[in-house]
């Protein structure tokens, strides 16, 4: 299984985009598309600037027409996530705590779609339209539902760090299972007589169980408190 461009596909999927037909044109959304393509296959750690070029078939100073810097390609690749947020419904109708957390479901699953997706956007700081949509529409849901003595921006950021944190662990430990790590790195732990403090709810636990609920979850503990009783949250 790999990703490509967003979608997380079979390897031999017919019908998507040529790499021939994205380097055409060169643009910062295309660099970012050839970048986030590059990582699909050898991971984050493996892009760099030249080899990013080498991808996109040009010198690496053409690269410097679209981005700054490999920071800024970051933030270029942040965008691309965030721009796959689907924020339809949320921004219509009456805002409640249930909106609040569908729109963190949705910005963890965009992340999901990405391989590093979690580690790209944390830190990127992109001042992108998407990225900025994304914020000012989750910050909008908790202003309208959050009780005054907490300040609905805070919370935001709390809830922030959260998806992206519970994004990057996510996709560590999917990476870990793919190569086949992941076993013996468990096992070592009970091999040397160390006990697990909570076998139903630490991080193994959470990792290898049900991790849609188990993160929704933990959106409902950042909630509870901050929402007056008529915006609680119903699921």
């Amino acid at each position: 299984m790999r990703y490509r461009l967003g979608r997380v596909i079979q390897s031999g999927t017919k019908g998507l985009e040529p790499m021939a037909t994205i380097r055409r044109g060169l643009t910062r959304d295309r660099l970012a598309a050839i970048a986030h393509e590059y990582v699909s296959e050898y991971g984050l750690d493996a892009l760099t600037m030249r080899r990013l070029a080498a991808a996109a078939e040009v010198t690496p100073g053409a690269l410097y027409k679209h981005v700054r810097d490999r920071k800024d390609l970051q933030r270029a690749m942040a965008d691309t996530i965030f721009g796959a947020v689907d924020l339809a419904g949320l921004e219509a109708g009456d805002p409640d705590a249930d909106k609040v957390i569908a729109c963190c479901e949705r910005i963890r699953a965009a992340m999901l779609q990405f391989r590093d997706g979690g580690r790209i956007v944390a830190g990127s700081y992109s001042p992108s339209a998407a990225t900025v949509r994304v914020s000012a529409t989750l910050f909008a849901l908790l202003r309208a539902v959050t009780v005054p003595e907490f300040d609905p921006g805070e919370i935001a950021l709390v809830l922030r760090s959260y998806i992206t944190g519970f994004v990057i662990e996510e996709q560590a430990y999917l990476e870990l299972v793919g190569a086949d790590e992941w076993d013996d790195l468990v096992h070592g732990i009970s091999a040397d007589g160390t006990a697990r403090a909570d076998e139903s709810g630490d991080i193994i636990a959470i990792m290898t169980g049900d991790r849609d609920r188990r993160f929704t979850a933990g959106l409902h503990a950042v909630m509870s408190g901050k929402v007056p009783a008529e915006a609680s949250i119903s699921r």
